[in-house]
């Protein structure tokens, strides 16, 4: 059987970097990813990639025939909450793979292989606890999880009949979500975060790390490290971090770095690019063939960015003129 397959419903206009999210994913040869989309540009699709044309209103459609109630889809944006159902509404296209998953394109990835191979060979029944990935084993069974009895509801019924988002796919708010029925069950579940998750609100790159909730205890289970001096770099298929401490040079590799809410310059040029650099609002070609300690400082790591303007300011401000208008 084959790996994994990523199953990805897109509706509308794909990011403007969508080009090399298609490349890292094309380094990981490994994986499939199924795109369902209304989208017609013509990109340039790798053979991993299969793509499947389908109007948002044929997609609910499709949903709404696996249910006997009423489901509400109304916006692309309330897909979120139908992520952990995608194994049972897409069985048809990931019949020969022994996972299946989903995965976020406001991305770049790494080299999967090397961190998800070792996973997948221990039989976990879900990897990882965050929306912008999360891989299941692929059984009719293990598909089924998310309409299982949770506290004496049938949650997934409760969340698809709203319109509201409620977070079903990964753990934030509460504890109604798809983790959290898999451990009611005592299912085997890969938790460590392998991600650079990005933090939002700050301009410069933070990694926010889930570590769960018994771990700490403030509603989320997620810290954020201080800010780091490195420099980020996407090489040949490989993700990671540069870092230089007492005139040496460390290297930490991540599976994926999720850009969420930020905007990031990007010019096609660069899917020519072996080694890619990645600052706070712009991927660049890397401007040195290896890192050193000589060359470390020399390297341009930040930029004039506007990110916290966009993603926190701006929403701030509409937020509380909504308020005012209501007054």
């Amino acid at each position: 059987m084959k790996k994994c397959c990523f199953i990805i419903p897109y509706f509308g206009k794909f990011p403007n970097y969508f080009p090399l999210f298609l490349n890292t994913c094309s380094c990981n040869k490994d994986f499939n990813w199924l795109i369902i989309t209304d989208n017609n540009v013509l990109y340039d699709y790798p053979d991993n990639f299969k793509v499947v044309k389908m109007s948002f209103e044929e997609l609910k459609f499709l949903f709404q025939s696996k249910f006997d109630f009423n489901i509400k889809l109304d916006t692309p944006y309330k897909l979120c909450d139908y992520k952990p159902a995608y194994g049972y509404l897409f069985e048809d296209y990931i019949k020969d793979f022994k996972y299946w998953g989903h995965c976020d394109v406001d991305t770049v990835m790494g080299n999967l292989s090397q961190f998800l191979t070792p996973i997948f060979e221990t039989g976990y029944d879900k990897i990882f606890c965050l929306g912008h990935m999360t891989i299941y084993k692929n059984s009719i069974e293990n598909n089924r999880v998310f309409m299982s009895n949770f506290n004496g509801r049938e949650l997934y019924k409760k969340v698809f009949s709203s319109s509201n988002i409620c977070w079903f796919d990964e753990t934030w708010k509460d504890e109604n979500n798809i983790n959290e029925i898999f451990k009611s069950l005592g299912k085997k579940i890969y938790k460590k975060d392998l991600s650079f998750n990005i933090y939002i609100p700050h301009v410069n790159f933070i990694r926010t790390i889930y570590v769960g909730k018994e771990q700490i205890n403030d509603g989320h289970g997620y810290y954020n490290e201080n800010f780091k001096k490195a420099i980020y770099v996407w090489d040949s298929g490989n993700l990671y971090r540069v870092q230089k401490e007492k005139n040496k040079i460390f290297k930490e590799e991540f599976l994926y770095m999720h850009f969420q809410y930020r905007k990031m310059e990007y010019s096609p040029l660069l899917n020519i690019e072996k080694k890619i650099k990645i600052i706070p609002n712009k991927f660049l070609p890397l401007e040195v063939d290896r890192i050193t300690v000589e060359n470390f400082d020399k390297i341009k790591k930040t930029t004039i960015c506007f990110h916290y303007v966009h993603a926190v300011l701006f929403p701030k401000l509409r937020r509380l003129l909504k308020k005012m208008k209501n007054i």
